[in-house]
């Protein structure tokens, strides 16, 4: 897959997890932004002793699936906080990840 189409694909499992997310209700909603929140804190801290990082060692270290840390990575990225460049064809190749202003 080519990094447009996986762009895509990131894109669309965001838009569905944040409609997803409107059906809960806030108690879970705020549970699940604190849990989020501390993932993120964690991915960041550990991408600040690494330069490059492919998303599946992310996933095998924090035991989520692939897809859930291509989702807080673009949500980071988004948010400015870390940069990712895509590279290569295959899905999930993601290897350039680092914080900003680091």
């Amino acid at each position: 897959m080519n990094p447009i189409e996986m762009s895509k694909e990131v894109l669309t499992a965001i838009s569905h997890s944040y409609e997803l997310g409107s059906y809960a209700t806030p108690e879970l909603r705020s549970m699940f932004h604190d849990w989020l929140g501390e993932i993120e804190l964690r991915i960041i801290d550990f991408l600040g002793s690494r330069n490059r990082v492919n998303p599946q060692e992310l996933a095998n270290h924090f035991k989520l699936t692939t897809e859930s840390i291509i989702f807080i990575l673009g949500k980071l990225a988004r948010e400015g906080t870390i940069s990712m460049e895509a590279k290569g064809k295959a899905r999930g190749n993601l290897h350039l990840l680092k914080r900003e202003n680091s």
